[in-house]
């Protein structure tokens, strides 16, 4: 399975929130990774660039087998670290998730702190794609 990615800045009333579109969709339609690498826990931009370094860290500590598993999550999603998945859930519905490949969990983590890195202008607003195997 491909999954396509589209990372933009939304123009907004006290700067920029930034928007992950892709194409990992569950059958409402919804995409749960989307859902996950955008809840900022109320932060703003700057202050959530830890919060996927934090993600990074539990990604490797499973993939290296320091850990046999691991949780990250914010104020409404979660994702659960084991060897060649991660399961990306509701923290109100845990029955409500959906599975990615490790790999590719790490990668979207890795372009998503770029991404936010990279600082929006008014003159030029960045976008970021790319795509992965799920």
């Amino acid at each position: 399975m491909n999954i396509n990615f589209n990372f933009s800045w939304k123009r907004e009333a006290d700067g920029y929130t930034p928007v992950s579109n892709s194409t990992f969709l569950n059958q409402d339609g919804v995409s749960l990774l989307d859902c996950v690498i955008t809840d900022s826990g109320g932060l703003c931009n700057l202050e959530t660039i830890p919060w996927p370094d934090e993600g990074i860290k539990k990604i490797k500590s499973v993939a290296t087998g320091e850990l046999e598993s691991s949780d990250w999550h914010r104020e409404t999603w979660g994702v659960e670290f084991r060897k060649n998945k991660a399961k990306i859930y509701s923290l109100h519905d845990e029955e409500y998730f959906q599975i990615l490949s490790i790999d590719g969990f790490l990668r979207v983590l890795q372009e998503w702190k770029a991404f936010l890195q990279s600082k929006p202008d008014d003159l030029k607003t960045k976008t970021r794609n790319f795509s992965i195997t799920g």
